[in-house]
Parts: C-alpha cells; structure tokens; sequence
C-alpha cells in the first residue's frame, strides 16, 4: 500500500515519519519544503508537488491547518487522484466541510473520510494518538492498515461529520482547559506561591490529565516554548465548534469565554505561539 502525507507541520511530519519507520510505503508534501527539512524528513520521502505525491496513492492523509487548506489541496490534485483511492482528513476541518469535499470527490469517484486525532505531537511520532473515525465501514477496514500505526485505538463514531463534531468538542474542552489553567497559575503565583509548586500540585490533584503532565515544561517555561499548537489554531478550533453547535439558542457559555481569552492574546501578538502562553495574560506583580 502507498501512502501520502499532504501537510508536513508539526503533526503532519510526525505521522510520515512514523509511517516509514514502520515499513510504509510513503511520501510526503508540504507547501514549504524548507520545513520539512527542518523536521528532518528524508529528501526522497517529499515530493516536489503535492500532485506528485498522490500520484499513485491508496490512501492519501490529510494533515493541514484548516479547511479551507483542505478544500484547496485536494481541488489542486483531485486529478491526479486514482479512482477509488481514500482520502483520509486526519486534520480539523469542521462537519460542514468534510461533507462538502466528500460530495465533491466522490463525483469523481474518490472515496473521503474523516480521521481526525487527539494527543499530542509525541502521540503522534510514537504511534498513540486516539483516531476518531467518521466514514463508511469499508472505508475504515482499507484505512486500518495505516491507521493502526498511527493509533493505540480507532473510534469509529458514524457516518462523515461526526468524527469532526467530536474532534472539535475533544478540543472546545481541552482549550477551555488550557485557558483556565493559564487563569489558575496567574491568581496562585500572585499570591507569592511558587510556579512549579503550582503547576506541580494541581498535576497530582484529582484534575490532573496526560494533558497537565505532557504541558508542564511549556507553562514552566521562561522563554518562548515549541510550538505544538498555535493560539490561531485554538481560535479556530473554538468557532468551528460554536459554529457546529446544533442549537444557537444554547449559547456555550463557556466556549465563548475561551474564544475572548484567544482574543485577547492575538491581542497581544500571541496568535503564532504555543497555547500555553495564554498562561502570559494573567502574570503579574
């Protein structure tokens, strides 16, 4: 089986190298080649073009920043598709849109699923991550052979826009978190309580997630920590969920507190650093 990899950031890469670790056949694109040197993918693992790359795939992965990324990608290579061939959307790209580009591709015979992922970009170069699969059930048995190198386990959640709904309440709920944990750290070490005694206390309470112990040297840091998931990234995350939110009349309270907080740190030119650096908002003497 050939695989390609559309999309080399920080998780995109981490999914092609794991793959051909594993003795998959696979090659990658990403629109600035440069960065995936930078991740340290092989030179004959990226193809010059992402046509290139399709080219004679079974399944192609998805792996881009959002979805109008998604829908222009794939509209740029849909002819150099194989009939037949599966094109996974590992990314977050919203319900609305997932049923879009199926609808299109599949007028050209190309099969679309949704594979969206939960963990972390070590999750993802260790082959852990939790695969949430929305698509037909013989979509699902031709991904499996990939996926369960990506994946400790696959949930197959229904048909196309569930798997991206459930991604984008996984997510609504984790940056939510993130920006409360940000809130927390800023009210307890303007009370004279040490940092890492904070952090390190909250991460042995009842509250404590893989997520409070896979970010401690992020909200620990004091220069600018790696970038596993950007501020802009979590605000589209957050709109894409009130936008799927079945019934306006529910407001998601909660939701709309943590888009404000992103508000307020792309305010303060935060928009391309880590989601930990919302933490930044509350410091204080």
């Amino acid at each position: 089986m050939k695989v390609a990899v559309l999309g080399l950031g920080a998780m995109g890469s981490q999914l092609l190298m794991r793959l051909a670790d594993s003795g998959v056949d696979v090659v990658g694109w990403n629109r600035d080649p440069a960065r995936a040197r930078r991740a340290g993918i092989a030179p004959d693992r990226v193809a010059a073009s992402a046509a290139d790359a399709v080219t004679g795939a079974d399944v192609v992965i998805a792996m881009l920043a959002d979805g109008p990324a998604l829908r222009a990608v794939l509209t740029g290579v849909v002819d150099a598709l194989a009939e037949h061939t599966l094109v996974l959307d590992m990314g977050t790209s919203g319900p609305q849109l997932s049923r879009e580009v199926a609808e299109t591709l599949a007028r050209q015979g190309i099969r679309f699923a949704e594979a969206p992922v939960s963990g972390s970009v070590g999750a993802a170069r260790a082959g852990s991550l939790t695969i949430m699969f929305g698509g037909a059930a013989e979509d699902l048995a031709t991904a499996e052979p990939v996926l369960r190198f990506l994946g400790g386990q696959t949930i197959h959640t229904g048909p196309i826009g569930t798997a991206s709904t459930l991604k984008l309440c996984v997510n609504a709920l984790l940056h939510t978190f993130n920006a409360t944990l940000g809130e927390v750290l800023g009210t307890a070490t303007r009370a004279g309580i040490d940092l890492r005694t904070a952090y390190d206390t909250i991460g042995e309470s009842a509250i404590a997630a893989p997520f409070v112990r896979y970010k401690r040297d992020a909200f620990l840091s004091e220069t600018d920590p790696p970038v596993a998931f950007a501020v802009d990234l979590v605000r589209k995350d957050l709109e894409l969920f009130l936008d799927a939110v079945p019934d306006p009349a529910r407001l998601s309270p909660t939701v709309r507190t943590a888009v404000d907080v992103v508000h307020r740190a792309q305010s303060a030119g935060l928009g391309q650093e880590d989601m930990a650096t919302l933490a930044r908002l509350y410091k204080g003497s």
